[in-house]
């Protein structure tokens, strides 16, 4: 067996996934415990402790959903109570002797770019797909975090000045779109104002999953809509491409695998059709990631390795 060369650790709203790895990504041991969401204090303690138990001495790396400045403090947290909690001074003082944290949607693209479906890529943009949209970017096989680390919010990519309103309280973001939230509400927005038959109408909570399925049984309104979300999806993509240049566009997320029979296709020929440059170039790529919910943790990990070096 390889040599762990850093411990990378997933923070989910519900649970804790830590695990040792290879330099080329590979999970050697793994371990999970339930998140206390609620308690900063204990998610410190939790983390230490499974730090511990993996191997102290290791780098690591933390990828947690929310707003994460390069000095690793979380500022806000969708997920779990925390604000403005210095999480890598915290573990530091726990007993890691190299504590890196980023967000995990960014952590999840270099993941995928180091051990996943981009390797062998140095420019990658990620988009995950699920009750929001999330996102990462790397560029020059460097994860991109920004000045204030913040870097990778793509679901707030605006689409539509003044459009659909965001949960982010702006209007016109992707997120509004093509998420699955997004891909419900728009599903009864049709059934309100249209006659046509679906088994939507029979669905008592019409959410993204609820449309995906119907559209695998061949509902028309299901498949149209999730149609409409991947045209809105390509629309993102062309602003990201022309904004990034990147070789390959990963779709990864709850969502992206169940949604992709429809909004791929949709937001690749919106991606042809309106790239700026296009008679002199190729589109990236539109894949879905490889990683699964491993992603973040893999490339959380990666990250605190290179920093340790």
């Amino acid at each position: 067996m390889p040599e762990p060369v850093a411990i990378g650790i997933d923070v989910g709203g519900t649970k804790l996934v830590a695990a040792t790895l290879a330099a080329d990504g590979r999970v050697l041991e793994r371990l999970r415990r339930d998140t206390p969401a609620r308690d900063a204090d204990r998610l410190v303690a939790d983390l230490g402790g499974l730090i511990a138990e993996l191997g102290p001495g290791l780098p690591v790396g933390i990828g947690i959903a929310g707003l994460v400045t390069p000095e690793g403090v979380v500022r806000y947290g969708p997920n779990i109570s925390v604000r403005d909690l210095d999480l890598a001074g915290a573990l530091r003082a726990e007993g890691a002797t190299h504590a890196v944290v980023v967000n995990d949607a960014s952590a999840a693209a270099l993941g995928e770019q180091r051990a996943g479906a981009a390797r062998g890529h140095a420019d990658v943009v990620l988009l995950t797909l699920g009750t929001g949209i999330g996102g990462g970017v790397v560029v020059g096989g460097t994860l991109l975090v920004g000045a204030m680390g913040f870097a990778g919010e793509l679901g707030h990519v605006v689409v539509e000045d003044a459009g659909r309103r965001c949960p982010c309280g702006n209007q016109g973001c992707i997120e509004a779109y093509a998420s699955g939230t997004a891909i419900g509400r728009r599903a009864q927005e049709r059934l309100a104002r249209e006659s046509t038959d679906s088994r939507l109408r029979a669905v008592e909570e019409l959410t993204g999953r609820a449309v995906t399925t119907a559209a695998r049984d061949g509902d028309r309104l299901a498949r149209e809509v999730l149609v409409e979300a991947g045209r809105w999806l390509g629309v993102a993509m062309v602003s990201l491409t022309n904004a990034l240049d990147p070789e390959v566009i990963l779709l990864g997320g709850g969502a992206a695998a169940e949604t992709a029979t429809w909004m791929v296709p949709a937001a690749r020929e919106t991606l042809e059709h309106r790239i700026i440059g296009g008679g002199w170039r190729r589109p990236p790529d539109i894949e879905l990631t490889a990683l699964g919910d491993d992603a973040g943790m893999v490339g959380a990990g990666l990250l605190a390795a290179d920093h340790a070096t």
